[in-house]
C-alpha cells in the first residue's frame, strides 16, 4: 500500500514538474520572440503574448504552475540583459529575477481578480465558459486593463531604480509595457483557454469563430508594428545619422582649428630669424582666446649639450633667476637635467602664469614626448602625443600636446637626414580633448546623445578621451574617423533612451493604442457573438430534443389513448386516426385514412349536427378565424356505425385545431356502450325499488302510525314507546330511499325540472310555515327579512327548491342552540336574488368546511345519532340549484353558527 501511494506521489511530482517545465519553455520561447518587437531600453515591446499565456494556463491549471512562469520570464529577461553585452552582471542577475517575481505576480493577481468576479461559475463547477456578457467584460477589465498593471509597475520601477530608465521616461516605459501585457491577454489568453479551459463544449464550439481571428488579429498586429516600427526607425536612424556627421564633422573642424594654431605658430618661426618672448605672447593671445580647449601654447627648442650652459645663461639674462633645464626624478620632483645629447626646454609659454612651474622642463626626458617630437621632426608634419597627465592641471588621460617642427631658414628639408640636421625646435599646442568632445553638444544634446573619442592607436582605456555610452548598441551606434596630426582617432555616436522617446512620433503611439483599441473590440466581440450563437444553437438543441421528445410522447399517448381520436381537414377528410378509433369501429390500421367523417354517423341527427359544425368550421376559415377557444369546442352523444354496420353509441367531442396555415378538426370518440348499459341496469334498479321497496315500507309506516294511534286497541307505556320509535325510523328509512334515489335520479338525469316564475317571497313564507312545527320541538325561533322588491321573481322548480329550502332550514334548526334563532334573509344584488339561512348554533369547523356538499359526508360518526340525517341533504340541494342555474355556498365560524345562501338569476 505504501509503496503503492509513494508511485503515485511520484507520478504527481513528475507530472508537475513536466508541466513547469513546459510552461516555462512556451514563456520563454515567446518571450524571446516577442523582443524582436522590443522598444529600447529591452524591456518593454509592443506585443507580450507571454503575459496572456501565464493567466490563461494559471487559471485553467491553478497556482501550482506559477514557478513556471517565474522560470519563463527569468530565461526572458536573463536574455535581455545578455544580449547587449553578451555578459550578465550580478546587477543584471538581481533585475532580472525581480522582473520575474513581478511576472509571476502578474500572473497571480490577475487569475485572482478573475476567480473572485467568476467565484459563482467556479462554486457551480461549470469552468470558465465566459458565456455571458457581464463574465466577459469582467473577464477582460479585471484579468487584462487592471491585472497587467502589477508587472507594468513593478519592472517600470525595478528598471529606474536600477538606472535602467531615467524619471523622465517612466511614464512612457510604463504605458508602452502596460499596452504590450495588455494585448498579449487580450489576443492570447482566449486562445489558451480554447486549448485548455472548461467547459470543453463551448471552448471546442469557439475553436474556429475565436482562434482564427485572434490569430489573424495577431499577425495584423505584429505586422502594423513592425511596419511602422520600420518606417520611424530608417526615418529616426537618418536623421540621427545626420545629426551624428554633423557633430562628427563639427569635431573635425574643431581639431583643424586647433592644429592651424600651432601651424601658424611654425609659420612665425619659420619665417623669422629670431622670435622675441614679447613677440611670441602678441602672437599667441588670440589663439588662446578663441581656442578655448587649447590651455598652453610653447616654444621648445632643440639645444645640444654643448650648448646647454650657454643656453641657461642666456635665459637667465632675460630676468629667469635661477634657470635651469629640469626634469622630473622617479618621484615626481623636478630637479636638474640629467646629461644626454639634446635638450628640448620649455622657454616660451603662453599664458606664462599658468605654465611657469614647467618653465625650463626638457620634454625630451620624457619617451611620449620625445617620440612624438623626434616624430615630427623625422616627417615634417604635426605629431600628437599618446594620451598624457598634464603636469600643470588634475585631468587624467584627457590631453595631448601637438607638435609642428620648426626647421632652420634657408636648409633643405627633401628627407629625414636633411631635416633632422635642419631641426631647430618644436612649436608646441596642449589641447584638452576631453573639453574639446564635450563642448560640442548643450545640456539637452547630451541628454539625447550619447559620445565616445578615443585614441585607435593607443591600447586599451587609456586611449579614451570621452566616453558617456555604457554599453554599444550595434544596430544604431554611429562611428567615424577623425584625423588629427599623425593619428587617427574614433567617434562614436549613439541614440539614448531619451532620444528614442522624444523622438517616438505621434504615428507610433497612434498604432499602439489602435492595436490596444482593436484588440480589445475584437476579442470581446467574438466572445460575446460566440458565447451567444453557442447559448442559442444549445438552447435550440435542448427545444428540438424537448420537441421530438414532446411529438415522441404525444404520439405514444394518441397511439395508446383509451379513447378514438380522430382528425380531419376542413372538409371532413380523415386525417389521422389513433389505435383506439380503429379498433372501435373496427377498422383495420390506417383504413381510416381518406374517408369522409360522415360516412361513419349514418344516424340522421348525428351526421346533422357533424356536417354543421364542419360547416361552421369552414365558415371561420373563410374569414380568417383560426383561433383556438372552448367557443369553437362542442359535445354530442351521437350513434356511430362500425365496419361490420353495427351502431354503436358514442360521445363526441369536437374542437378546432389551428397548427400554421393548416386547420383542422380534432374528434374524440369516448364509447357510451358501457354507461349506457349501466344506466339501464340503475334505472332498472331505481324503478324495483320504487316499487319493490317504497311500497311495501309505506304499508309498514301506515301500520306503525295506526297502531300509535290506537286504531288496534289501546297499548302499554313500553309497547307504545317502541311503536313509536319504529314508526321515527321507518320514516326516517322513507327519507333515506327517497334521498338515494333522487340523488341517482339527479346523476343519471332521471328527474325532470319544471321551471316556472315564482315569487321568491311568497315560497320561502310557505317553507318557513312548513318548518314551524319542527321548529317549535327545538324551541327555535324563525325570523324572515325581506329587502329585496316584493315584486321579484326567479324561474325554478317549485318542488325542488322548496326541497332545498326546507333542508336548509331544518338543518339551521338542528344545528342551533335551544331557544335560539334562524334568520332568513332575502336581498336583490344587481340581477340575482340572494337568500340567506342563518344560524348563530355549533357551526362548522375549518377542516370540514371542503367536504361539507359531499354525498353522506358527516363531520363527526357520532352526529349520526344526535342529529338525525342521512348526509344527503346538503349534495342534493347542490346539485339541484346547480340545474337551475343557481348558485349556493356559505361561510362559518366554528362555536359561532353558519351562514348558508342561495343566488338565483332574476327572471326575464
Amino acid at each position: 500500500m505504501q509503496i503503492a501511494v509513494k508511485r503515485i506521489s511520484d507520478d504527481l511530482r513528475s507530472s508537475l514538474l513536466l508541466q513547469v517545465i513546459s510552461l516555462a519553455l512556451v514563456y520563454a520561447l515567446l518571450g524571446r520572440l516577442s523582443l524582436l518587437l522590443a522598444i529600447p531600453p529591452g524591456y518593454a515591446v509592443a506585443i507580450f503574448p507571454p503575459a496572456g499565456i501565464a493567466l490563461g494556463v494559471i487559471l485553467t491549471r491553478g497556482y501550482r504552475l506559477l514557478p513556471g512562469v517565474a522560470l519563463g520570464s527569468l530565461i526572458v529577461n536573463l536574455f535581455v540583459a545578455w544580449e547587449p553585452a553578451h555578459q550578465i552582471t550580478s546587477n543584471n542577475l538581481l533585475l532580472a529575477v525581480i522582473l520575474a517575481s513581478g511576472a509571476c505576480l502578474q500572473a497571480f493577481v490577475s487569475s485572482y481578480l478573475v476567480r473572485q468576479k467568476l467565484k459563482t461559475q467556479l462554486q457551480r463547477n461549470t469552468g470558465l465558459a465566459l458565456d455571458t456578457d457581464k463574465d466577459i467584460f469582467y473577464f477582460f477589465i479585471m484579468g487584462a486593463l487592471l491585472g497587467c498593471m502589477v508587472s507594468t509597475t513593478w519592472g517600470t520601477v525595478s528598471l529606474y531604480l536600477f538606472g535602467i530608465i531615467s524619471l523622465a521616461d517612466i511614464s512612457s516605459h510604463w504605458l508602452t509595457w502596460w499596452i504590450g501585457d495588455t494585448l498579449g491577454v487580450l489576443i492570447t489568453t482566449p486562445l489558451v483557454l480554447i486549448l485548455l479551459a472548461r467547459p470543453r463544449d463551448i471552448w471546442h464550439f469557439r475553436r474556429y469563430s475565436v482562434m482564427l481571428p485572434l490569430v489573424i488579429c495577431l499577425i495584423t498586429v505584429v505586422i502594423a508594428f513592425v511596419f511602422i516600427r520600420n518606417r520611424e526607425d530608417q526615418k529616426q536612424r537618418l536623421e540621427f545619422r545626420l545629426e551624428a556627421e554633423r557633430i562628427s564633422q563639427k569635431l573635425q573642424n574643431n581639431l583643424n582649428a586647433h592644429a592651424d594654431a600651432v601651424k601658424d605658430l611654425e609659420r612665425l618661426y619659420s619665417a623669422s630669424e629670431k622670435v622675441s618672448r614679447t613677440e611670441f605672447h602678441i602672437f599667441t593671445e588670440h589663439p588662446l582666446t578663441t581656442l578655448k580647449e587649447i590651455t598652453d601654447l610653447l616654444w621648445v627648442p632643440r639645444v645640444l649639450r654643448a650648448d646647454k650652459t650657454k643656453f641657461e645663461e642666456s635665459v637667465l639674462r632675460e630676468g629667469f633667476i635661477s634657470f635651469q633645464i629640469t626634469e622630473k626624478n622617479s618621484n615626481g620632483k623636478t630637479v636638474p637635467a640629467e646629461d644626454r645629447e639634446d635638450y628640448f626646454p620649455i622657454t616660451y609659454i603662453e599664458p606664462f602664469e599658468n605654465g611657469k612651474r614647467v618653465f625650463g622642463f626638457d620634454m625630451g626626458s620624457t619617451a611620449i614626448r620625445r617620440n612624438a617630437i623626434e616624430e615630427a621632426r623625422d616627417s615634417g608634419k604635426l605629431a600628437v602625443t599618446d594620451p598624457l597627465v598634464l603636469l600643470s592641471g588634475d585631468d587624467k588621460y584627457f590631453s595631448v600636446l601637438l607638435y609642428a617642427p620648426i626647421y632652420a631658414r634657408g636648409k633643405s628639408v627633401t628627407n629625414i637626414q636633411e631635416r633632422r640636421d635642419a631641426f631647430r625646435g618644436t612649436a608646441v599646442s596642449v589641447v584638452r580633448i576631453k573639453n574639446l568632445v564635450g563642448d560640442l553638444l548643450n545640456e539637452e544634446k547630451k541628454a539625447n546623445l550619447l559620445l565616445e573619442f578615443y585614441d585607435q592607436s593607443y591600447p586599451g582605456s587609456n586611449g579614451v578621451f570621452y566616453d558617456s555610452i555604457k554599453v554599444i548598441d550595434t544596430a544604431h551606434v554611429f562611428q567615424s574617423t577623425i584625423d588629427f596630426g599623425s593619428r587617427q582617432y574614433a567617434f562614436l555616436a549613439q541614440p539614448s533612451a531619451t532620444y528614442w522617446a522624444a523622438h517616438t512620433s505621434w504615428i507610433t503611439w497612434f498604432t499602439k493604442f489602435g492595436s490596444l483599441l482593436f484588440s480589445a473590440l475584437l476579442a470581446v466581440y467574438v466572445l460575446v457573438a460566440t458565447a451567444h450563437t453557442f447559448n442559442v444553437e444549445k438552447l435550440v438543441a435542448q427545444r428540438t430534443s424537448q420537441l421530438h421528445e414532446s411529438e415522441a410522447r404525444l404520439r405514444a399517448i394518441l397511439a395508446n389513448a383509451a379513447e378514438g381520436i380522430i382528425t380531419t381537414d376542413a372538409h371532413g377528410l380523415i386525417t389521422s386516426a389513433n389505435q383506439s378509433a380503429e379498433i372501435l369501429l373496427d377498422y383495420s390500421t390506417g383504413a381510416l385514412f381518406g374517408r369522409n367523417i360522415l360516412e361513419l354517423f349514418p344516424e340522421v341527427e348525428s351526421a346533422t349536427f357533424l356536417a354543421a359544425y364542419l360547416n361552421d368550421h369552414i365558415e371561420s376559415d373563410m374569414i380568417g378565424d383560426n383561433t383556438i377557444s372552448t367557443a369553437t369546442a362542442a359535445r354530442k352523444e351521437v350513434v356511430a356505425k362500425k365496419r361490420t354496420h353495427e351502431e354503436i353509441p358514442l360521445e363526441l367531442a369536437m374542437a378546432k385545431v389551428a397548427l400554421g396555415a393548416q386547420n383542422l378538426v380534432v374528434l374524440i370518440l369516448h364509447d357510451l356502450s358501457e354507461r349506457k348499459r349501466i344506466e339501464k341496469l340503475k334505472s332498472e334498479f331505481v324503478s324495483s325499488v320504487s316499487h319493490e321497496l317504497r311500497t311495501p315500507l309505506t304499508s309498514i309506516r301506515g301500520a306503525l302510525g295506526l297502531l300509535a294511534g290506537g286504531v288496534g286497541g289501546g297499548l302499554s307505556d313500553q309497547a307504545k314507546t317502541l311503536v313509536t320509535m319504529a314508526n321515527n325510523n321507518a320514516s326516517r328509512l322513507t327519507l333515506l330511499i327517497n334521498d338515494l334515489l333522487d340523488f341517482e335520479k339527479l346523476e343519471y338525469g332521471g328527474i325532470q325540472f319544471n321551471v316556472e316564475k315564482i315569487i321568491l317571497r311568497d315560497l320561502v313564507k310557505q317553507s318557513i310555515e312548513a318548518n314551524q312545527g319542527y321548529a317549535q320541538n327545538f324551541s327555535i325561533k324563525m325570523q324572515f327579512f325581506y329587502e329585496a322588491s316584493p315584486a321579484s321573481m326567479v324561474s325554478v322548480d317549485t318542488q325542488r327548491l322548496m326541497q332545498v329550502l326546507s333542508n336548509l332550514l331544518s338543518n339551521a334548526i338542528k344545528f342551533s342552540q335551544q331557544n335560539g334563532v334562524v334568520e332568513i334573509h332575502i336581498r336583490q344584488v344587481a340581477d340575482w336574488v340572494r337568500l340567506e339561512v342563518v344560524d348563530f348554533g355549533i357551526g362548522i369547523s375549518a377542516d370540514f368546511q371542503k367536504n361539507i356538499f359531499q354525498k353522506f359526508s358527516q363531520e363527526d360518526a357520532k352526529a349520526t345519532r344526535k342529529y338525525a340525517g342521512t348526509g344527503l341533504g346538503l349534495s342534493l340541494s347542490k346539485s339541484m340549484i346547480e340545474k337551475m342555474s343557481g348558485k349556493i355556498g356559505f361561510y362559518s365560524v366554528e362555536g359561532h353558527g353558519s351562514t348558508f345562501y342561495v343566488e338565483l338569476p332574476l327572471a326575464s
